[in-house]
């Protein structure tokens, strides 16, 4: 997903330029709460960053990983109130640029409001695509499209996965059994392992959506 801020034109840009505040997030760090009033517009630099959202019970669940080109704080350029909450899965860099000046640049620009609806479609498919992944059937086909999406997210083919604590909460599993599916998977020929931390999906890891 392109960063919305980097599509606009030169000038606007140079005008925003002195708003835009760009930070490092920790691990574990909220970037959004759920229901909140945004104050400021929030594009994902680099980083993996988990969305979740309250159920009828009130518990927070996790609902989505997205990365770099993501906005966080979008539905306050609708004037709406969050609908999503969001955490840091690993470090990265985000750039802010306050809610205001962002509505304002988009009301004398109908091109970058053009834009933004792109990414408010986008997005939206993004979310389908996640919650379609959860509803595949078995761990193995869970794992290999968690890793196309990510493999999005991140723009490489080489994915930085998160731990497998966060993979098991996303995709309601043991850690166990994420690892042991991950095992089997590079195992089976359908991603090979670069690190600890990186995997990359082989030629055919289709497959593993037609086997039985």
């Amino acid at each position: 997903m392109s960063c919305l801020i980097g599509q606009m034109p030169r000038p606007q840009q140079d005008r925003l330029g002195a708003l835009i505040r760009e930070q490092r997030f920790r691990k574990g760090e909220v970037l959004q709460a759920e229901a909140a009033d945004a104050e400021v517009v929030r594009t994902i630099k680099l980083g993996t960053v988990m969305l979740t959202r309250s159920g009828p019970d009130q518990v927070l669940r996790p609902v989505a990983l997205v990365g770099r080109g993501h906005l966080l704080g979008l539905m306050g350029l609708l004037g709406q109130n969050t609908q999503v909450g969001a955490q840091a899965l690993s470090p990265g860099r985000i750039c802010d640029v306050p809610v205001a000046a962002m509505r304002s640049a988009l009301c004398k620009d109908p091109a970058l409001q053009d834009m933004l609806n792109l990414q408010i479609g986008a997005t939206i498919a993004r979310l389908a695509d996640w919650g379609q992944t959860m509803r595949l059937r078995g761990l193995h086909r869970q794992l290999v499209a968690t890793l196309l999406l990510l493999a999005h997210e991140q723009g490489t083919r080489m994915v930085r996965i998160p731990s497998h604590i966060a993979l098991s909460e996303l995709l309601r599993t043991t850690r166990e059994s994420v690892a042991r599916t991950l095992r089997q998977l590079e195992d089976q020929g359908h991603l090979q392992r670069n690190d600890r931390w990186h995997v990359t999906l082989a030629p055919g890891h289709d497959r593993v959506f037609t086997e039985g």
